[in-house]
């Protein structure tokens, strides 16, 4: 049964905004951001609320300010599949469109920045820069569906869960990532439950479960939380993801630079 749309607090997005840092904002004109901060409105979903159901009418369309959304197909036998995570600065919502192929759900409590649809696409007509952002937007998320694709093809839980881990680390560094205080290693937080995890790696809880006490045991990990590890061995981690795209040397140095330029 498809759970109601949230209750939803609304706010005008005010100039002093973070979100004025969020990925769709860069690079544009002065100009451009007073129309776009005009139609720009905040919400907050609670966890598992539906932002967009699959099917439905798309409303509006926007980026993730906080929390994480998943993007979920339901299949023709009754059976779903998240077919992709948004997080930060990410944006949701397919423009130019009249409906979604699938639902937008809150994975986490999220604070969404959404423009109303219409009035968004009239601006992308208008103003070239905003639509080369889109277009960078719809970019970024085409290569994170080709990384589900690799995560999914990975032949045991432990490779898939490997290989998210360290998708955490690359895509979204300054979001799920830091290095512990000798920058030698990487602490990464998962930023969704098990159950979600599981659903996204095509598995169980209970097989992440074991792949992840398996890490432990292995000296890969260290488990901070049930949610939070420190990695102890990342080329061993590399190893097991059977993914030669993973460089441990190239993920601890996006990690320092991403360090040194953080405020």
């Amino acid at each position: 049964m498809e759970r109601p749309l949230a209750r939803n607090e609304v706010t005008r997005l005010g100039p002093d905004s973070k979100f004025h840092h969020a990925g769709l904002r860069r690079g544009l004109s002065p100009a451009t951001l007073r129309k776009l901060d005009a139609i720009s409105r905040l919400r907050v979903f609670p966890r598992d609320a539906v932002v967009v159901p699959q099917g439905g009418a798309l409303e509006y369309v926007g980026n993730v300010v906080r929390g994480v959304l998943r993007m979920e197909r339901l299949l023709s036998d009754g059976r779903s599949q998240i077919v992709g995570l948004l997080v930060p600065t990410d944006m949701f919502g397919r423009v130019f469109s009249e409906r979604s192929d699938y639902s937008v759900e809150a994975a986490t409590e999220v604070t969404l920045c959404c423009f109303e649809r219409h009035a968004f696409e009239a601006l992308v007509r208008t103003c070239p820069d905003l639509e080369h952002a889109v277009l960078l937007a719809v970019l970024d998320e085409l290569d994170a569906a080709r990384e589900w694709i690799t995560l999914r093809a990975g032949p045991t839980v432990a490779a898939r869960l490997a290989t998210y881990l360290l998708m955490l680390c690359r895509r979204w560094p300054h979001q799920t990532s830091e290095l512990t205080q000798d920058a030698k290693r990487i602490v990464v937080n998962v930023p969704i439950a098990r159950n979600d995890l599981a659903h996204y790696l095509g598995t169980t809880v209970e097989s992440i479960s074991r792949a992840v006490q398996a890490f432990s045991r292995d000296g890969i990990i260290s488990i901070l939380t049930p949610l939070r590890f420190e990695i102890l061995d990342l080329p061993a981690l590399i190893a097991l993801s059977d993914n030669e795209e993973f460089d441990a040397h190239a993920l601890l140095e996006g990690l320092r630079e991403e360090q040194r330029v953080s405020p």
